[in-house]
């Protein structure tokens, strides 16, 4: 965090660009990981353009993570500068006129601190939801550079009835839902493959009238992103309510899916996204 704060834009660009390509050389299951996951979304791929992928993957994760670590403190007219484009950016108007609750799912994809953070200068009042870590140093210090740029933190595991009353509020609250955690879940398809894809969401968003908006953000060249917005998701409809959360979740899913498609190597492969190889078989299983 001190050499990123110290380096040169340009400089720290190259110098966290080639750390993380030395992370992938280094860490060797992470790298298998990785390959062997791309085989499963794009199994169309040769062996070489996967491993290619990777190691494209593992540099644009230490680009990614440079210019959050310079984010710290920066002001709102910087932080807007670093998007210089918003594509879909009538879906969020939509929402917003509706006066209703907003649900933003993203993903791992890029620098997505800083996809709360552009929101957040551009007048949203940012709800993002997270776990704590098990570093409490570095939680307390991830925390504050959150409050710097001007969105607060929710608790994953202790937050539920604060999630619902921003929501109520007609609130913006962002989930990351591309991993595999420790949540109530259920498994839909993830790149046509069963993956355990928390259910929170959806129950949340039935719960209130919340409209989910899917969205990522991209570094196209270093210092310039873009953010991409997919049209909305209303878990709103004649089915019973479990079977309408199954249903707004698979759509959850696909959608991210379809936010890591628009640029693969912006996304952390090496994470273990499809597990519990028993209950993959036998359908859609929910994890304990």
């Amino acid at each position: 965090m001190r050499l990123a704060r110290v380096l040169p834009r340009r400089t720290g660009f190259e110098v966290f660009s080639a750390m993380g390509g030395a992370a992938g050389l280094l860490l060797r299951e992470d790298h298998a990981r990785a390959v062997s996951n791309l085989e499963i979304a794009f199994p169309e791929t040769d062996r070489p353009i996967r491993e290619a992928m990777t190691r494209a993957m593992f540099k644009s994760l230490g680009r990614n993570v440079f210019e959050f670590l310079k984010l710290a403190g920066s002001s709102k007219e910087r932080i807007s500068s670093l998007v210089e484009r918003v594509e879909g950016r009538e879906h969020l108007e939509g929402v917003r006129d509706a006066n209703r609750g907003v649900l933003v799912i993203t993903g791992h994809i890029g620098c997505w601190e800083l996809l709360a953070a552009y929101w957040a200068t551009q007048g949203y009042a940012v709800n993002v939801v997270g776990r704590e870590l098990w570093e409490k140093r570095l939680d307390r210090e991830l925390i504050k550079i959150r409050q710097t740029m001007g969105y607060r933190t929710v608790d994953r595991d202790r937050g539920a009835k604060e999630m619902l009353r921003i929501l109520r509020n007609n609130g913006f609250l962002a989930v990351l839902i591309d991993q595999h955690t420790r949540v109530d879940g259920i498994y839909v398809p993830f790149f046509n493959r069963p993956a355990h894809t928390p259910t929170g969401v959806a129950r949340m968003a039935h719960m209130t009238g919340a409209l989910i908006l899917p969205m990522a953000i991209y570094m196209n060249q270093p210092g310039k992103h873009l953010i991409r917005i997919l049209p909305p998701i209303e878990c709103q409809g004649s089915l019973p309510r479990d079977q309408q959360v199954e249903v707004t979740t698979e759509k959850c899913s696909r959608a991210i899916e379809d936010l890591i498609r628009f640029d693969p190597k912006q996304w952390v492969w090496f994470h273990r996204r499809w597990r519990d190889e028993f209950n993959m078989e036998v359908g859609y299983a929910s994890a304990n």
